[in-house]
């Protein structure tokens, strides 16, 4: 039974290869993806071993017997006890697209909205904010909007009408949940299908080859495609906590977890594929619930 809840806001700094494996596409390696939505987002499973990869480097005598009792024992002892946590999807809240005016956008839709309100509804959080309805062919900026020419918004290649609404509570809320601090001028709702296109075609493909160490040339059918969600992609995750199932000294409770947890606010951790050539780098922020 869990007990507590907190929300993990992650920022990427660079492009991130969470990836899913080959698949028979022009796409070699892409990125995890929601089967029914197509949404980008990162399985808890790649998140928490992530996490736990992380908090293993704490340079603590005890980060062992920690990490066993907030993420579970490794698998070859998996059936000694289970961890206090679970570790939900990062689920994507705002994507950024080229914009014909303001550089770019952060682009979000109400069935993401909606997703995000009852998530917070499941964490413990309050919710002062309600999701607007979008039509096709329109967006809702703010009044200051820095996207706007000549009463559209043109995001790649697709032209919508502004629709200049006070939706301040809106982004409030999804400001609490990021590390980055977020230029509301930027945020524009649009309609789901819009956005779903969007975060289907708008991604980073980079091809990339291999070199022949003794011709420095490239090897022969070593050429593929990778994708990536972009930089500046907000996603965030809810964790539960429960009691655990294994007490040592400062580790007793659900509030121990999440205190402990709440040291990951503001850090950066690497999430996915290519490291070494600077990919994945995300920063973090830690909402703890409005109880706690």
């Amino acid at each position: 039974m869990f007990e507590k809840a907190l929300i993990l806001g992650l920022y990427s700094v660079t492009p991130v290869h969470a990836g899913s494996g080959a698949e028979l596409s022009v796409i070699d390696l892409p990125i995890q993806r929601e089967r029914h939505t197509g949404f980008p987002v990162i399985w808890g499973q790649s998140l928490k071993g992530v996490l736990r990869r992380a908090y293993e480097r704490l340079d603590n005598s005890q980060s062992k017997q920690k990490t066993e009792v907030i993420f579970g024992p490794p698998t070859d002892r998996a059936h000694e006890h289970s961890g206090a946590i679970s570790v939900g999807d990062a689920k994507v809240l705002l994507f950024p697209v080229r914009s014909l005016k303001g550089v770019f956008a952060y682009v979000t839709c109400p069935l993401v909205l909606g997703r995000f309100r009852r998530d917070l509804e499941l964490a413990g959080f309050s919710l002062n904010f309600n999701v607007p309805s979008v039509g096709e062919n329109k967006a809702i900026i703010t009044k200051n909007s820095s996207l706007l020419v000549d009463g559209k918004v043109v995001l790649e290649d697709i032209v919508l009408s502004g629709n200049q609404q006070d939706i301040s509570k809106v982004i409030g809320k999804i400001s609490d949940v990021s590390p980055i601090q977020i230029d509301e001028s930027r945020v524009v709702i649009i309609h789901d299908d819009v956005f779903r296109s969007l975060v289907t075609m708008a991604t980073e493909i980079v091809a990339r080859v291999q070199i022949n160490a003794e011709t420095g040339t490239v090897k022969e059918g070593a050429l593929w495609y990778e994708e990536y969600l972009p930089s500046d992609t907000l996603l965030y995750s809810v964790i539960a906590i429960g009691k655990p199932k294994k007490e040592i000294n400062g580790l007793s409770t659900a509030e121990d977890i999440a205190k402990t947890l709440s040291t990951f606010d503001g850090q950066f951790l690497q999430v996915g594929g290519n490291e070494t050539v600077g990919k994945g780098f995300v920063k973090l922020k830690v909402m703890r619930d409005e109880k706690s």
